[in-house]
């Protein structure tokens, strides 16, 4: 095997997925486009004949998916605890799982397989680029031969063993092996959101944990649909198809509620309730409540003031 190529701690991926295994592992390529890391090749190797049950896998946005390259006389794959397959997986075939799923394996026999590791980031920029809907899940049926991934895996072994490797091959090898996962494995009824280009439940809701964190920090559409492993422009797309608004739009909404609360609570100057609440200034504050309410902010206090003092005289 040619010399390693470095890659990032985090994921499941390189010697991660190997200690996970509890196997060797030897890192293939690593692909990345526009800067984002879109597909991992691991190679798994192991003579020893049983290994234990692993621990859940570490939620993870991606997916694996373990190509044996010699027969795996024994895999075993619970989600959730309760088992999903138990059987031999064949030479050239595949077994694909959800890693978002915290699944656990349990690998028999001496272990020879490449584990490809798939971001749903990469999977929506296929989609992306092709122009067609994102793909956010992948359906396949363990030990399924597949002769064009065995093949693709093949050759992306050998280019990344030969001396002197081409990079730019190695790099179209890993853009087919991720194109045709996402074609094959993420078909009609098998996405996330596919059909109605909606974002996944956890996509929405981690995207609304972000924002109500983050009120009064600089919050970019970019940043958020890294988050979701979404490329920017589907993710501004998916939130307004899931809730109705832009993103922009619930990030306002978050930031008036907030200011409401401020206003309700004490008598802090406006001023000081636009920065706690992510706002430029006062007069940016003033300008989206009256948008959002119907009544700059000040009116909105001095109408709740009545209120507030019936509260406290009976208090």
């Amino acid at each position: 095997m040619g010399s390693p190529v470095p890659l990032s701690t985090d994921g499941f991926f390189g010697q991660r997925a190997a200690r996970h295994f509890g196997v060797r592992g030897q890192e293939v390529s690593a692909l990345r486009l526009e800067g984002e890391l879109s597909l991992v090749a691991t190679r798994l190797t192991c003579e020893e004949r049983m290994r234990e049950r692993t621990q859940p896998a570490p939620p993870d946005a991606a997916f694996s998916l373990l190509c044996p390259i010699d027969r795996l006389d024994g895999h075993r794959c619970w989600v959730a605890g309760e088992p999903q397959h138990s059987g031999p997986l064949p030479a050239g075939s595949v077994s694909l799982t959800d890693l978002r799923d915290k699944p656990q394996w349990q690998l028999c026999g001496r272990v020879d397989a490449l584990q490809i590791y798939i971001p749903v980031r990469a999977l929506a920029a296929v989609g992306e680029r092709r122009s067609q809907p994102a793909v956010g899940s992948l359906r396949c049926d363990a030990g399924r031969p597949d002769p064009i991934i065995a093949g693709l895996c093949d050759t992306l072994m050998r280019a990344a063993q030969s001396t002197g490797s081409n990079t730019l091959l190695i790099d179209q090898l890993a853009i087919c092996l991720l194109t045709h996962v996402a074609e094959v494995y993420g078909g009609p009824g098998c996405a996330e959101g596919r059909a109605s280009g909606r974002l996944a439940p956890w996509q929405e809701r981690r995207a609304k944990e972000i924002m109500a964190a983050r009120l009064a920090s600089e919050l970019t559409i970019s940043q958020l649909a890294s988050e979701c492993r979404l490329t920017a422009s589907h993710f501004a797309r998916a939130f307004r198809r899931s809730t109705g608004v832009a993103p922009q739009r619930y990030l306002m909404q978050l930031r008036v509620d907030e200011a409401k609360r401020h206003l309700a609570a004490a008598h802090l100057p406006l001023s000081d309730i636009a920065l706690i609440c992510g706002f430029g200034d006062q007069s940016h504050l003033t300008r989206v409540f009256k948008q959002l309410v119907g009544m700059p902010p000040g009116a909105w206090r001095r109408r709740l003031e009545p209120a507030v003092d019936r509260a406290r005289l009976s208090a």
